[in-house]
């Protein structure tokens, strides 16, 4: 009984399989990147040993809750939340084992009562005597695991057997020269529109647009291609002039008709509107199957009854089953999804999809359906995104559509195991809740410890300087050609512009956008960028001949042809003119496509900066001849699709264009002749028009005036880009002290405590109105990509650090500089600030929700990691004998570790369901195994270890505590960036191949293990216990 206790019951046990279940679902994400999703089910997330390692888990977690008595009153909210993860054990079970997902197809005015199941099965059929005989078995074929099969049907006291043969993936059939094989041609037939390959045996007839292709046959149609094979040659014969082409000489020429030719390879044929070349010519030929670039994935099985055998090829999710008579019985196969019939139907209306004005993305669709059902009657309902249809125990949730937008794809479940699931849930949040606040808790506990030794003083004072931190510097005096007035340029800013993208934006936040990427900076000689772009479009040939194109590579000056010095280049730089053909030539033409060939991870420093630098070269080329400032709305336009001048000129009718032709050219006259004569009142008085044609023709997606303002009072204090200095400076600077009173105990840095505190109280507040300011501006919550990520990552590193500085002045240091670090990367130059529209799944509240829980537990983990580095470097410099000053430190750091690690894993692990909530409701799958999904779950249970070694003897000490604090921040940084960037998932930012992991990515690793191996042969004999 003991063995059994020791080996699956114990505490250590629980740790084993925690980390094993992460490991192997990690892993499972990294063969579905390398292999595909059924391979990754497959062999892990559908394996029996998977499910076994969860049951293990939960027989240990109920025998540990008996164990350790959590019923117990003072430990009540500690029992809650451990009981929600058996409900929620219990209800995935149900799920996965009760319930099925599908999916249903309806077009519009047509109704469907059939749906198909998500998953593979194989099926097998059979009639005799008016009686339907059929086996059907669940079955994950894929390239990873075996795939073997043996599935037998009882028809009518006979046997029939299925048996495995082969798998191919992406299979397609392709032709080989084989001993035994017949004459083969196969050619590719295409026209203006369309291209197929064609194998033609012996006998064989195609009929491909008008023309008929026989093979040793009498062709069917009156335009024909006649092929023979006679005497060891294929030749060819038509009753039309056949046009050739000779591949490798450029030879042109025509076959007279009724005259035969020898067919052979290299050369392309055209017969009226209908080209043709041979792909393949043999003379003994056989068909195979390959894994090539087929459409369907297929395997090959062996059909066997009554004597007889035949070998079928089985395509997954086919429209046609395979239809074989073996031994006088016909059979039918197939390998895919399972047909279910729904006890009712719905009938498809209409399907609506809107899209982002002046966009193609699409901003909602809808599906509006009639329910009929024979029992309950009929009614009519809208389903959406976000918005699901509840009947007869099935739940119906808009999930795609059809590309003509005249059809719908709805994905539906039953689902048994939801409301255990949903008690899960609810017990988890109540449970961590109650948890942080019981005052028994372990947490309250590590709390108790520290406020006895803290710093007692909370700071009061707030700095006066601090206002300054965010004031933009004064410009110097402008030095254009054109010279624009900065009053002019100020109510420029708020003219309205459409991105790409649909999103409405002030021409401040595009001109800005503009010279951030081509200069890097958004003030030129003085001028900002409002006042710049506008010069660029009245004064292109100055602008050509000014060097704003920022280039860093030396290279790439030496093939420009600048100074290698120079930090800039100029627009006319990148062209050579030639005096003999007067044209001009693009140096980086060559460059630029090489560049754009290679695969991302193929990719060089040199290739990366041509591309960015050949973009800065587009950019400013689209400014030039203005367009890409879309300020002109289209009348009547379905789409609200707004123009840039040049194309409202090509693409308005006369009387829509006629006034903006007129508003144009005086306006551009008018600012011309003011910048000389300093009177503005022409360019003012036209822009007041073009702002009122924009209100009275794009009034149904223009933005509000308060909003426009708030736009360009956000980009005028650049919030996020000035708080990098202030959490820095402010961060090392209290660090230092730290290490200084180690060396001095009786030094008294409560002052310079009080000074950083206040710094980043204000810098929290500032960091807190741009979030607002940002989620005001955007319409949605500031954590829809990667660059949002960061700023709120930031955000709650700062957070996390105020809520522990009254414990610690270490954890006010280590969040300070850990905030600041986090801003920088998010301004480096692959994170994009620009803000942009939402996919329709994402405009739920739950995103807001699960998002900001999760991203908020990042900044508290992140503190964690901070704190077992900073209590390494203490073992490493403190050595065996104990320093009474460095232990200290040791000691309050790794509470506050602890106490951080229980609030950051209690927001993850909350977030996650949060998450589980919001797919649910949203597509109906709590879980899919996505790789973000998955490699959050990866995090939840690694720091699920870390907090539960202090129950293992040999593991319950500062030290252990300290390293695995510190390497389990690598399971977040891996969820947030390995996902985003290299793995596949809906969650992944990254496309195509994964770009090549940073260097300092490796160095870091070296860092910690370095400083993990120091510690440990310098850490005291005797370690103090948790």
């Amino acid at each position: 009984m003991r063995g059994i206790q020791s080996l699956f019951l114990s505490m250590t046990s629980a740790i084993v399989l925690l980390l094993i279940f992460a490991i192997a679902s990690g892993v499972a994400t990294i063969v579905e990147t390398v292999y595909d999703t059924k391979s990754a089910w497959a062999l892990i997330y559908g394996a029996t040993w998977f499910a076994l390692i969860q049951l293990l888990l939960g027989i240990n977690l109920a025998y540990n809750i008996y164990k350790y008595k959590l019923m117990d009153m003072k430990k009540l909210p500690v029992f809650i939340f451990h009981l929600s993860f058996l409900f929620m054990l219990l209800g995935s079970a149900m799920t996965r084992y009760l319930g099925f997902e599908a999916n249903m197809h309806i077009r519009e005015n047509t109704t469907q009562d059939r749906m198909y199941e998500i998953g593979s099965r194989l099926e097998m059929k059979a009639q005799k005597d008016g009686k339907e005989y059929k086996v059907s078995v669940p079955k994950q074929i894929n390239a990873v695991t075996p795939n073997e099969f043996n599935i037998d049907l009882d028809v009518g006291g006979q046997k029939a057997n299925l048996q495995y043969k082969a798998f191919y993936k992406n299979a397609e059939f392709e032709y080989y020269e084989a001993d035994n094989g017949d004459p083969l041609i196969e050619i590719v037939v295409s026209d203006s529109q369309n291209r197929e390959d064609v194998g033609l045996k012996p006998g064989d007839i195609r009929e491909l647009g008008g023309v008929s292709f026989a093979f040793n046959t009498e062709p069917t149609l009156d335009k024909f291609i006649k092929f023979e094979y006679k005497d060891g040659k294929f030749t060819m014969t038509s009753n039309n002039n056949v046009g050739y082409f000779i591949m490798a000489t450029n030879e042109k020429g025509e076959y007279e008709a009724k005259k035969p030719t020898e067919f052979v390879p290299m050369q392309l044929y055209t017969i009226g509107d209908i080209n043709f070349a041979p792909k393949n010519i043999l003379e003994k030929a056989q068909r195979r199957l390959v894994s090539k670039g087929g459409q369907f994935d297929a395997l090959v099985a062996d059909l066997s009854f009554n004597g007889d055998s035949k070998e079928v090829v089985l395509y997954e999710n086919y429209v046609m089953p395979v239809v074989q008579t073996i031994g006088g019985q016909e059979f039918t196969a197939s390998w895919g999804a399972r047909e279910i019939l729904l006890p009712f139907s719905l009938h498809l209306k209409d399907f609506e999809l809107k899209r982002y004005p002046g966009s193609n993305s699409p901003m909602s669709y809808a599906s509006e359906v009639v329910v009929k059902d024979p029992k309950s009657g009929d009614y009519d309902y809208r389903i959406y995104m976000n918005h699901v249809l509840d009947h007869a125990g099935y739940r119906f949730f808009q999930s795609s559509y059809d590309k003509d937008e005249r059809g719908t794809i709805l994905s539906v479940n039953k689902d048994p195991g939801k409301i255990p699931t949903y008690i899960g849930y609810f017990l988890l949040g109540l449970g961590l809740f109650f948890n942080v606040v019981n005052p028994h808790s372990r947490f309250r506990k590590l709390a108790k410890y520290i406020n006895e030794d803290a710093i007692k003083n909370t700071a009061k004072a707030c700095i006066l300087a601090f206002a300054c931190i965010l004031a933009t510097p004064k410009a110097n005096a402008m030095n254009l050609a054109i010279k624009i007035d900065e009053n002019h340029a100020k109510e420029l800013s708020t003219v309205i512009v459409q991105s790409a993208d649909g999103r409405m934006k002030p021409f401040d936040t595009v001109a800005r956008e503009i010279l951030n990427k081509v200069y890097k900076k958004d003030i030129i000689n003085g001028a900002n960028a409002n006042q710049v772009a506008l010069s660029m479009m009245i004064d292109a040939p100055y602008w050509r001949e000014m060097p704003i194109i920022a280039v860093h590579n030396k290279e790439l000056k030496k093939i420009i042809g600048i100074d290698e010095s120079a930090k800039y280049a100029k627009f006319n730089d990148f062209f050579e003119y030639d005096r003999n053909t007067t044209r001009s030539s693009y140096k980086l033409t060559k460059y630029a496509e090489t560049a754009s060939r290679k695969r991302p991870a193929e990719r060089g420093t040199f290739d990366k900066d041509v591309q960015k630098v050949d973009e800065r070269l587009n950019i400013l080329y689209m400014v030039f001849v203005g367009e890409i400032f879309t300020m002109f709305p289209k009348l009547d336009d379905p789409n609200h699709t707004w123009y840039a001048p040049a194309s409202a000129m090509m693409y308005f009718p006369k009387e829509e264009r006629e006034p903006i032709s007129r508003m144009l050219q005086e306006y551009f006259a008018g600012v011309s002749d003011a910048s000389n004569s300093g009177n503005w009142s022409v360019p003012n008085r036209v822009l007041a028009e073009i702002k009122t044609y924009q209100e009275e023709h794009g009034k149904a997606v223009i933005p509000s005036k308060e909003r426009v303002d708030m736009e360009i009072l956000f980009n005028k204090y650049k919030i996020f880009q000035s708080l990098i200095p202030i959490y820095l400076f402010a961060g090392f600077g209290l660090l230092c002290f730290v290490f200084i009173k180690m060396a001095k105990p009786r030094l008294n840095i409560n002052w310079m405590f009080k000074i950083v505190y206040s710094i980043n109280i204000l810098a929290f507040v500032a960091h807190t109105a741009g979030l607002a300011l940002r989620w005001y501006i955007s319409g949605h919550a500031p954590w829809s990509n990667a660059y949002e990520s960061m700023i709120y990552i930031a955000w709650a590193l700062s957070l996390s650090g105020i809520v522990f500085s009254n414990r610690s002045p270490i954890s006010m240091a280590l969040t300070s500089i850990l905030a600041g670090v986090t801003l920088f990367v998010a301004h480096l130059s692959w994170m994009d600030p620009q803000i942009t529209t939402l996919v329709p799944v994402l405009k739920s509240y739950w995103l807001t929700i699960h998002v900001s829980v999760i991203t908020a537990s990042y900044g508290f983990l992140g503190l964690c990691s901070l704190l077992g580095m900073f209590v390494l470097v203490l073992f490493a410099l403190q050595g065996k004998k104990e320093h009474k000053e460095m232990s200290r430190n040791i000691l309050e750091a790794t509470r506050i570790n602890e106490m951080a690690m229980i609030l950051g894993l209690s927001l993850l692990t909350l977030g996650n369901f949060l998450g589980g909530i919001w797919a649910n409701e949203s597509w109906g799958r709590y879980w899919g195994w996505d790789s973000k999904e998955t490699w959050a779950l990866v995090s939840i249970l690694i720091y699920a270890a870390v907090l539960h070694i202090r129950f293992v003897p040999k593991l319950n000490n500062q030290y252990a505590f300290a390293v695995t604090s510190m390497f389990a921040y690598w399971s977040i940084i891996m969820t947030y960036f390995g996902v985003n960037f290299y793995l596949s998932g809906m969650h992944s930012y990254a496309a195509g191949d994964p770009v090549p992991v940073p260097d300092f990515v490796w160095m870091s690793v070296v860092v910690m293990v370095a400083i993990s191996i120091l510690a440990y042969f310098r850490k005291p004999e005797k370690m103090v216990k948790l």
